[in-house]
């Protein structure tokens, strides 16, 4: 072998020693001590800025870290401070520049899960027989299962995209709640509910008094604390309500389920009530006020803008007070309903035609607020 091999094979040692030195030479000389330094640093940093909650790890001159944050810019604020870490102990650093990297790819930003206020979930079984849910439960598994329910009373025929995730349910059994609202739903040709809280509304037709009667019982046996409510309609049978509600959303979607299309009807020109479907109304809007005993309910009369101003003023009033009258003489606790009168001043139709003035005459309720 010549002088130049000898030289060479020389060259090649000595850079093999160079290396191995470099990487497993004590503190402070080195690549390693450089990587154990490094990640002190970062730690150092990611500590002082408050990132308690990452940890690191050094890969040769790449720190990785690790952890769940909680939220993107906290993730975004960890990575920044480790980047910015200095390791003042890596022999051989620059001054001001950086002698590692940083991987943040492993950090996890934790989901945050709302708060639902009211905490609501709803179905509606459309006139083309699907059954649409929209609300919240508390977490996946408790979605799946609902949805499974729903799926098994109304196979092929569950819209439920809008069942969302959320905090905030009362502290009861969610599942079984809405579970025992889907099994109602399903034995009715129609109808919805409407849970808000820890009060429901359920609302249908039923083929017969016995269907509505089992519905009924269902209803009636939710969870103590749990105020469950029905309006069933029968054909040719008196509407029965069940329940004591304590939702005031609830209670104004009764009223507006009693009510419907029906009328009250006055003496022409006066405030006398008159016929047999205005009587049977009224005796439903009695009962569904006393259910809504926490809420005080305003009688609201209307009538046409045929007349003089004040006539009709006059009119309204008189006619609010008749129905409040009416309630209170079927069991109405006084302090729980209000008769104000509006006269013409809030048309709902036009009073060019004779149905738009047929639909301005009109007797509302309105949960107003709580007593």
């Amino acid at each position: 072998m010549g002088n130049f091999g000898k030289w060479l094979w020389g060259i090649i040692i000595l850079s093999i020693i160079a290396l191995l030195v470099g990487w497993f030479a004590p503190a402070p000389w080195g690549a390693k001590a450089n990587s154990v330094n490094m990640g002190k640093s970062v730690q150092a940093a990611l500590q002082d800025g408050g990132f308690g909650w990452v940890e690191s790890e050094m890969s040769g001159n790449v720190a990785k870290l690790t952890g769940v944050a909680p939220s993107a810019e906290a993730k975004a604020g960890a990575i920044a401070a480790a980047q910015n870490a200095q390791c003042e102990q890596c022999a051989d650093r620059e001054n001001g520049k950086r002698w590692h990297e940083v991987d943040g790819d492993d950090i996890t930003v934790k989901k945050v899960v709302a708060i639902q206020v009211p905490y609501t979930l709803s179905g509606v079984l459309s006139s083309d027989g699907s059954l649409i849910l929209n609300g919240y439960v508390r977490n996946e598994n408790e979605r799946t299962r609902l949805l499974a329910e729903a799926e098994r009373l109304y196979p092929g025929r569950v819209t439920n995209d809008m069942v969302k995730i959320a905090r905030g349910a009362p502290k009861m059994n969610w599942l079984a709640i809405g579970a025992t609202h889907l099994k109602g739903l399903s034995m009715l040709k129609n109808g919805k509910f409407m849970i808000s809280d820890t009060d429901s509304f359920l609302s249908g037709e039923a083929d017969n008094a016995d269907i509505r009667a089992s519905v009924n019982t269902l209803i009636a046996g939710l969870p103590t604390g749990f105020n469950g409510s029905s309006k069933i309609d029968v054909a040719n049978a008196a509407p029965v309500v069940i329940g004591q509600l304590k939702d005031e959303t609830v209670c104004q979607n009764l009223f507006a389920e009693l009510k419907g299309n029906n009328k009250i009807n006055f003496a022409y020109g006066g405030s006398a009530i008159e016929g047999e479907a205005s009587i049977a109304l009224l005796d439903a809007m009695a009962t569904a006020v006393k259910q809504c005993s926490s809420f005080r309910v305003t009688v609201e009369g209307h009538t046409d803008s045929d007349g003089a101003e004040a006539y009709n003023q006059n009119l309204s009033q008189q006619r609010a007070e008749a129905v409040v009258t009416y309630l209170i003489d079927n069991g109405v606790n006084p302090a729980n309903v209000t008769a104000v009168g509006y006269g013409e001043t809030k048309p709902i139709a036009s009073n060019d035609t004779r149905q738009g003035m047929a639909a301005n005459r009109r007797i509302e309720f309105t949960v107003t607020r709580s007593k």
